[in-house]
């Protein structure tokens, strides 16, 4: 069992090689088509486990996945989409991801892309959470030495009241990800 393990965890390391990785919620996708440099860790539906990022998901959810996840001391940056889909609670156990990260990916720079606010699905307010509820979040990991980038903002204006698209906003977010990572 324990050959299996290691085993498990040397190919898991090697088929995820990037340096640079994206790791959150749904709005990965459009960080990821508009990065030159960083990558989703895996494809969404990897069965084994090994991913970081998965639509709906919420803070809770990607620590518990980080925790599982083996040292990746070869990962330079980690870049984070987390927080919409808990509506920015004050309950979000920030440090505690912040020190999973910093566990599993000890050589990484960690930065965070601030979500959206006032989401509308076709039917109905999704998120409707004001702006300073959202930077008092984020500021929440800054306190904690980790680098923001732009939000992605109000969907009302960036994002036709829903910021799942490949908008104008992911390509600003994305050049500011690929300077930092240089």
């Amino acid at each position: 069992m324990k050959q299996f393990l290691l085993l498990f965890f040397i190919l898991s390391s090697s088929l995820y090689a990037n340096e640079n990785i994206i790791i959150g919620d749904s709005l990965c996708t459009f960080i990821d088509n508009a990065s030159k440099k960083a990558d989703r860790l895996a494809p969404k539906g990897d069965l084994a486990g090994t991913h970081l990022w998965y639509g709906g998901t919420t803070l809770t959810w990607l620590k518990e996945k980080v925790n599982l996840y083996p040292v990746t001391p070869t990962v330079r940056n980690v870049i984070i989409s987390t927080g919409t889909n808990s509506a920015y609670s004050t309950n979000d156990d920030i440090p505690g991801l912040v020190d999973a990260l910093k566990t599993k990916f000890p050589n990484a720079n960690l930065i965070v892309v601030p979500g959206s606010w006032w989401i509308k699905q076709p039917t109905r307010w999704v998120v409707t959470v004001s702006e300073e509820k959202v930077r008092d979040y984020y500021a929440r990991f800054e306190a904690l030495g980790v680098t923001l980038t732009t939000p992605v903002g109000d969907s009302r204006v960036c994002c036709s009241n829903d910021p799942h698209g490949n908008f104008e906003i992911y390509k600003t977010i994305g050049a500011e990800i690929d300077a930092l990572i240089n």
